[in-house]
């Protein structure tokens, strides 16, 4: 027992927001001005969220406080084995001898670029999990800070996209912040002391960390900004956090010298069929699970080792959850017709937030807009005149929209969720989203009030999307799906022009791809229209992808390239050697650039337009004298 509880204090001996010093009490009476509960002769804390609330020999559990189930910081003893060995399995995500946090409900504590941390707690961005503390960069680097919040700024989250530093910082692919670019002078400083190390504490000003040699680090992240392919381990494989994992796996340590590749149960994952790759896990209602993230009935979760609806919802006979009431502030009706709740569209022109409003990653998403609908004309809802849509969640149909229903413009300033019931964090009268976990979104009725609400999320993962009272996983080109709307892109670097048109991918024989005349290129699904030739569309090969090209060398015989485009198309090159046709005609000398000739066909019945293949600088006055010399020869035999 002895050697329990001192494992328990050296756990809880750093906190990020410890309670009250505990007072000796007699009755109830001792511990209201704290606004606690006696309990076992001390006053003990409640509410709480999570266990960093309470003091070193406490856990935040719910129990008894006065009569009623609430949370509470109450004392830890051996019935709270699990739970401890949970807590210590959880430190592999935190670096630097911090811990993982986790929720009232024994949950880990999830975080990303829009929901924030608990306070007292700071975003692992390698896992999305909150830590008690962390290393964000190597020395002699400082960690670049969100003025507003005081926090690090997160570049790269689980692995995924890198996003632009401020001014004079770098994205650290090791640890996923951002840091402060270094000197010569501070790499050589670093290199006489390796053994300097600092780690970050939440709500600091500075924080740093000791990585080995800065310059190393650096040339790695050179190395990591040419472009190159990055070929990342599958699951069982060892691995490194900066690169990640292969078949939806994550990289996660036991030890700083000891990473893998594993399926991230926490998260919903599991081993696929080929033994290699992850898949998640979906579960319906009434089926057992171990996770919120494995039940795929939107507003559900998993509790009571089954997936169920949330509070303030009820199954709606066809697999899914739907709200017992849909709630207007003030407590006023919604809108029904036709004994039905009125729906709307809500495009993303209000002030609504959906994370804290000291999130260092979080923009406003719209402008100002006045207590107007559309038949006002300004068409920011579908709503009749006298109410306005309520935005409960994304409309996966209609992009830059929200989905919500009609209420009357209130009057009283008292903020409800428009579906389910608000987070225990976020009662009257103060309401807030300070405490609001993952599993819910920080509301604000722009319309009505500025006070904020914690709410339910239909979805927990970021990883899905709303559809007809389902959570569908995100698909990209190439992976299964049930819907189109599952589909999307990772990237839109491709724009239309008059030769080019785009489209959105469709789920057919249930895998994402393009639709039939268009072809995945470059990121998106397009159709290029060949402009000289036999004209139509261009070749592909086996795998259906176009065949680029510089010039008509690089395309096979009987094919050209395409110089609006391109790309390979079917048709015999009319021009003289290292010319390619525009595909314009022309009468005389009329052609566009300095590089184009007028060149009359073989025939000799029309003349085209002949552009000079990979004509830079040096190329085009090598060839000046020759192209001169041509058309002289050309006009004397017409």
């Amino acid at each position: 027992m002895r050697r329990l509880l001192l494992l328990t204090v050296l756990l809880y001996c750093i906190q990020g927001n410890v309670a009250a010093k505990q007072r000796a009490c007699g009755d109830q009476d001792d511990c209201e001005e704290g606004g606690g509960f006696c309990f076992e002769g001390k006053c003990r804390k409640s509410p709480c969220t999570v266990s960093s609330q309470c003091e070193e020999d406490e856990i935040c559990k719910y129990t008894n406080v006065n009569g009623k189930k609430k949370t509470a910081c109450v004392p830890y003893d051996e019935t709270n084995q699990n739970i401890l060995n949970k807590i210590i399995d959880s430190d592999r995500f935190c670096t630097g001898g911090g811990r993982a946090v986790f929720n009232f409900d024994l949950k880990l504590a999830t975080c990303d670029h829009k929901q924030g941390c608990p306070e007292g707690a700071v975003c692992n961005p390698l896992y999305g999990v909150c830590c008690t503390k962390l290393k964000t960069c190597p020395l002699p680097s400082k960690t670049q800070m969100n003025s507003k919040s005081g926090r690090p700024i997160m570049c790269q989250l689980k692995g995924g996209m890198k996003l632009q530093c401020p001014r004079g910082g770098y994205c650290e692919l090791q640890t996923g912040f951002c840091c402060t670019t270094v000197t010569e002078e501070e790499k050589r400083k670093v290199k006489e002391n390796k053994s300097k190390e600092k780690v970050v504490i939440p709500d600091e000003e500075e924080t740093e960390e000791s990585g080995g040699s800065i310059g190393e680090i650096i040339e790695k992240e050179k190395e990591r900004g040419k472009g190159r392919e990055i070929n990342r381990p599958w699951r069982g494989s060892s691995c490194q956090p900066s690169i990640g994992c292969s078949g939806s796996a994550a990289c996660i340590c036991t030890s700083k010298q000891s990473c893998r590749c594993e399926c991230a149960a926490e998260f919903g994952y599991t081993v696929a069929s080929d033994g290699k790759t992850c898949q998640r896990i979906r579960r319906r209602l009434k089926e057992r699970c171990k996770s919120d993230m494995e039940c795929s009935a939107a507003f559900s979760e998993c509790a009571t080792g089954g997936c169920r609806c949330k509070r303030g919802f009820q199954r709606d006979g066809d697999g899914g959850c739907k709200p017992i009431n849909y709630q207007c502030v003030n407590r006023q009706p919604p809108l029904v017709q036709d004994n039905a709740v009125v729906t709307c569209n809500l495009r993303i022109a209000g002030k609504h937030r959906v994370s804290r409003a000291t999130d260092s990653s979080f923009e406003e998403y719209y402008h100002d807009v006045g207590n107007s609908t559309m038949n006002d004309g300004n068409e920011r809802d579908d709503c009749p005149e006298g109410h306005y849509c309520v935005p409960v969640f994304d409309n996966a149909l209609k992009k830059g929209y929200y989905q919500g229903f009609c209420c009357p413009s209130p009057t009283e300033i008292v903020p409800v969720c428009p579906v389910g019931m608000a987070h225990d964090s976020s009662a009257y009268p103060d309401f807030g989203c300070k405490e609001c976990p993952g599993d819910h979104y920080c509301h604000r009725d722009s319309i009505a009030t500025d006070k904020e609400i914690c709410c339910p999320k239909p979805c927990p993962s970021l990883e899905d999307i709303y559809l007809d009272g389902q959570c569908l996983t995100v698909s990209y080109y190439g992976d299964s799906c049930t819907v189109s709307a599952q589909c999307t892109y990772h990237k839109e670097s491709m724009k239309e022009d008059e030769f080019t048109t785009l489209t959105q991918m469709e789920c057919a024989q249930n895998i994402c791809q393009c639709p039939a005349g268009y072809t995945f290129s470059e990121g998106q699904c397009a159709r290029v229209m060949c402009t000289v030739g036999l004209r139509g569309e261009p070749t592909v090969d086996r795998f259906n992808n176009l065949i680029r090209c510089d010039r008509s060398g690089d395309c096979s015989q009987g094919h050209m390239c395409d110089p609006n485009t391109k790309v390979c198309c079917k048709g015999i090159n009319r021009c003289p050697k290292d010319y390619v046709e525009t595909g314009a005609l022309c009468n005389d000398d009329n052609c566009m650039g300095s590089t184009e000739i007028c060149h009359r066909t073989s025939k000799g019945k029309a003349k085209i337009c002949c552009k000079l293949e990979d004509a830079t600088e040096y190329h085009v006055e090598e060839k000046e004298a020759e192209d001169e010399d041509y058309v002289t020869g050309e006009t004397r035999r017409r």
